[in-house]
Formats: structure tokens, C-alpha cells, sequence
């Protein structure tokens, strides 16, 4: 069979995607125009060839068409390929059809990677055709629906259904409303950075229950926090606002005692910078040893010298990727993952883990406990979401980045209000604002 020009088929180990996303199956296309080019789509695809089934469902194929025509807007905005699946496993066909019906119309340049091959991916890209189609439809994007604002994952990242019993799904119900109302606040307000849209929308994700993390998630938050400070919101400029050592205030909270924001990274003997750098490891641990060796790693002369190299590496690739240029990511060995900025090749771990905790004895039950990391993030997204809902029913549109919210700079002083009186109303204690 002949291929279409706007359909390439590579071999099983290349791809070229210079700047890839994966489809994110919750965004939906919003139109502000009379005629919805979703439903006219629909009404195209069910007369194609692309359609061999025997009843068309709408209900299937116009929230796929959406969320594809959703992706597409993004990415050309961005600069963006998008990255999908063509494996033809349940409830991805309909995907697929459209897909190549996009194709077939030349509206999308597709990119076919071979099959089975782990880390390749398809891809495609919107075309002018297209692009002018979803201006002339005045379409923007927003979360579906019909789609659930929050999830509860198992540690290999698959949704969980949703507990019957009575008070967890009174909980989940709760929250579902909540982050659902933030979400639909944002159709009335809009994000850019650089006069280019950005997506607000979020979703809070928990790990196994609803009592281990629940962190507000979106999009967003990967711009790094330099270009952060360019957002903009109903095209005024925002100002970001931080938690002070939250995570350890949250902890002496647990406690019954308000932390000493001032004297929260100082050991003697050692940097703030280094206090601060083993602290953040210290409460995602389950192991004090886990925090040993980090230390004893991250010491060696000689990994510190990996790290810099990966780091001046890792920046380029993203330069590069931030210009639209092709990029493969530099190799990154697992142990980089634990490695801890600021320790002086001179450390020894048993001295620094020792006074760290007698320095924080107040707390030293909970440092390597199971769970600790997830159960602090389950108590900053309570307040996280206090926050924001308090906010919302003021109509100031707000952007979490976990410990943070973006809002625009004429809502500075109520915004740091709020988040004080959140904290306190949640932990009982004195928050710090910064």
C-alpha cells in the first residue's frame, strides 16, 4: 500500500522527536466558535474508510478526537512533538483510527517508530491546515469532564479503583469536588509565558491511600523556576510564594512544637548549605543508613566530579530542547539519584548523621520511618489545597508548585495571608512565608 506523504515508518530503534510530550488523555479542545470542529470531525471520521466499526459511538470517538486536537494545540504552541502509542491493546483503537485519520486528511505529520521496541516511540506533529482550523475554532484547552481530578496509584503507577467504603469514598468525593472547582476556575482565567498559552490545569495524585501523598500535579511545574518568574496571569505578572522548611515545621508541628525558623539549617561545625541539602534527604528516607551512604557518595572527589559533568551535560541537552533542536538525554547512572549537593569532600557520615539528629531530636522518631516522605507530602497537600480553595472562593486563580503558588503580584498580601492562616489551621502552628 502506498503511504501517505505525511506518514513515515522508521525501523525499530530510531526515532527523531527533537522535543517529545506524551498525550495527556485529560485535556479536552473548548470551543468558542458556532460550529465545533469536534463534532465536525466526528461527522468526517464516521464516513471514512479510518471508521470500519459497524455502530458508531460518539460517546468513544468525540472525547478521543478532542483530546488528540487538545495535544496537538499544545504542542504546536511549544514547539512540541507528540509522543503516542500505536500498540493495539484494549481501548486503544479508537486512538489509533483517528490517529491516521488526522493523517489521512493531512492535518498531522506522523512519524511511525518500528514495533515493540522499548523507549520508541510514534509521533507527529499538527500541521498548518490544522493549526489554522483550531484558531478559526477559537479552541483552548481544558481537563475533562469526564475525567477524575484525582488519582490514588500503586508504586508501579497504576490507578487503584476507588475504596466503598463509606468514609474513604466520603474523602475521595471531597477532594474530587474540590480539585474539580479549581480546575473549572480556570476556564475563566488564562496563564502565559512569553504570550504563549500555558496549561493550569491539575490533578492530585496518592500513593496506595488517601493518606500518603495527594500532591497537586500539572504541567507547569516542569518550567524550570527562572522562566516561572515570567508567567503570567490574565496577562499580569505573578509572583511566586514559599513555605519556609515546611516539611520540618510540619514535623515539629507533629510534635507540639513550633519550630525555630531561624535557626532551622544551622549545625555547628557545618555550611547551612550542606544542613539544608542532607534535611531534604533526611525526611524521604526509610533507612538511616539510606542517608549514610548518600553522604559518604556524595563526598567522593571523584563523584563529585561525575555529578558536574552529568549536570553541564543535562543543561545543554535541555538548551537544546528548549530551542526545538534534537537532543538525546546524557547517560545518568542510577546512583546519581542520591547523590546530595554541598557535602565537602572532608564529611564523614556518622559524624554529620549524629549531630543532625541530636540536633533535631525532637523529631529523630520520625527521620527514616516508613512512609515519612509520603506522609509529609499527604499533610502539605491538605494545606496545599486549604489554599487554593480558599483562594478560589475569592476568584484569585493560583498555580501550586507543591510548597508554592504562583498568583499575581496585586494578590501578594492576601495570598501569604492565606497560606499563614492555612497552616496554622491545619498544624496549629506558625508558618513562615517567603
Amino acid at each position: 500500500m502506498e503511504l501517505p506523504f505525511t506518514r513515515i515508518e522508521l525501523d525499530k530503534t530510531l526515532s527523531l522527536a527533537p522535543n517529545p510530550k506524551r498525550v495527556n488523555g485529560y485535556w479536552v479542545t473548548q470551543s468558542n466558535a458556532s460550529n465545533d470542529l469536534v463534532d465536525s470531525m466526528a461527522d468526517q471520521f464516521k464516513k471514512s474508510a479510518y471508521f470500519s466499526g459497524k455502530r458508531f459511538r460518539r460517546a468513544t470517538y468525540v472525547p478521543v478526537i478532542s483530546s488528540i486536537l487538545a495535544n496537538l494545540l499544545n504542542a504546536n504552541t511549544h514547539k512540541l512533538q507528540i509522543i503516542y502509542s500505536r500498540d493495539d491493546h484494549s481501548g486503544n483503537r479508537p486512538w489509533i483510527n483517528v490517529w491516521d485519520f488526522l493523517v489521512g486528511l493531512q492535518f498531522v505529520n506522523t512519524v511511525i517508530a518500528g514495533k515493540n521496541e522499548t523507549g520508541v516511540g510514534s509521533w507527529c506533529v499538527a500541521l498548518p491546515e490544522l493549526v489554522a482550523l483550531l484558531h478559526t475554532d477559537q479552541s483552548r484547552i481544558i481537563f475533562d469532564r469526564h475525567k477524575p481530578s484525582i488519582e490514588v496509584r500503586d508504586v508501579d503507577k497504576n490507578v487503584l479503583p476507588v475504596s466503598q467504603h463509606r468514609s474513604t469514598k466520603l474523602k475521595y468525593n471531597r477532594y474530587e469536588k474540590a480539585t474539580r472547582a479549581f480546575n473549572e476556575l480556570w476556564q475563566a482565567h488564562s496563564v502565559t509565558l512569553d504570550d504563549k498559552p500555558v496549561v493550569p490545569f491539575v490533578q492530585r495524585k496518592f500513593n496506595d491511600t488517601l493518606e500518603l501523598g495527594g500532591r497537586f500535579y500539572g504541567g507547569f511545574q516542569r518550567i524550570p523556576s527562572k522562566d516561572r518568574a515570567r508567567l503570567k496571569i490574565d496577562a499580569a505578572s505573578t509572583i511566586e510564594i514559599d513555605y519556609s522548611a515546611n516539611h520540618l515545621a510540619i514535623l515539629y508541628a507533629w510534635e507540639g512544637v513550633q519550630i525555630d525558623y531561624a535557626q532551622v539549617y544551622t549545625l555547628q561545625g557545618y555550611e547551612r548549605d550542606t544542613i539544608k541539602a542532607i534535611t531534604l534527604r533526611a525526611l524521604n528516607i526509610e533507612d538511616i543508613a539510606v542517608l549514610r551512604r548518600s553522604i559518604s557518595l556524595s563526598a567522593n572527589p571523584l563523584n563529585k566530579a561525575k555529578h558536574k559533568a552529568y549536570k553541564a551535560a543535562r543543561a545543554i541537552h535541555d538548551l537544546r530542547r528548549a530551542k526545538g533542536l534534537a537532543s538525546k538525554p546524557p547517560y545518568k547512572p542510577k546512583w546519581l539519584d542520591t547523590f546530595i549537593d554541598n557535602i565537602p569532600s572532608t564529611t564523614i557520615a556518622d559524624d554529620l548523621v549524629n549531630a543532625f539528629l541530636e540536633r533535631h531530636s525532637a523529631i529523630a522518631q520520625h527521620i527514616g520511618s516508613p512512609n515519612i516522605g509520603l506522609k509529609l507530602q499527604a499533610a502539605d497537600s491538605q494545606i496545599m489545597a486549604l489554599v487554593l480553595d480558599t483562594l478560589r472562593l475569592g476568584n484569585i486563580p493560583a498555580l501550586p508548585v507543591h510548597d508554592s503558588i504562583i498568583v499575581p503580584k496585586k494578590h501578594k498580601k492576601k495570598a501569604r495571608n492565606i497560606m499563614a492562616e492555612s497552616f496554622e489551621q491545619i498544624t496549629g502552628f506558625k508558618a513562615q512565608i517567603k
